[in-house]
């Protein structure tokens, strides 16, 4: 078959050695534009080409929000537990460790402290690819902490709301703690 290994075209480059292009490089909109990682990142995600808001996590949220990407996490160490071993295609336990394997994160929010334009700020963010923002008793924990912070450090609170499971149009809630 001449034509699968592309010998009409002079290219004889076998498929094991030819070389990949790194992922990461480039991002493919819904509307098929294509634009540059880096040039999308610059743009705060949304694609210069379409308007595209592009949907992010709590390390690009951070990165954007927080000073020189600088903060303290908070509660890092609280994670889900299965108290009423819920399983329905899958165990929750078992659906808790591909979460956290796949994603890095311990559970679908992630809360921390810094500055912001100079300012100090609390921020609780929701993270979508951790089970679609799966709102355990940790999420409503953390957040709650996260909010006791601010209001003990009379702190501008920022909610990011990202949950399959919540209403959620999109919108984000900042509260400024008067104590």
């Amino acid at each position: 078959m001449a034509w699968f290994k592309r010998t009409k075209k002079g290219i004889n480059t076998l498929t094991e050695d030819k070389k990949d292009v790194p992922k990461g490089l480039w991002y493919k909109s819904p509307t098929g534009k294509i634009v540059d990682a880096e040039e999308l990142e610059k743009n705060f995600y949304v694609s210069p080409e379409d308007g595209y808001h592009v949907r992010i996590g709590s390390k690009e949220y951070f990165e954007i929000l927080f000073d020189n990407n600088k903060f303290k996490e908070l509660d890092t160490n609280l994670t889900s537990k299965d108290p009423l071993k819920f399983e329905d295609k899958k165990k929750y336990a078992d659906r808790l460790k591909d979460a956290q394997k796949k994603t890095g994160l311990n559970d679908a929010v992630r809360t921390a402290v810094g500055k912001s334009m100079g300012q100090n700020l609390v921020i609780a963010c929701m993270d979508f690819s951790f089970i679609g923002g799966s709102m355990g008793s940790v999420v409503g924990e953390k957040i709650a902490r996260a909010a006791d912070h601010a209001l003990k450090t009379k702190t501008p609170f920022l909610l990011i709301s990202k949950s399959g499971g919540a209403q959620n149009d999109g919108s984000c809630l900042i509260s400024h703690a008067t104590g």
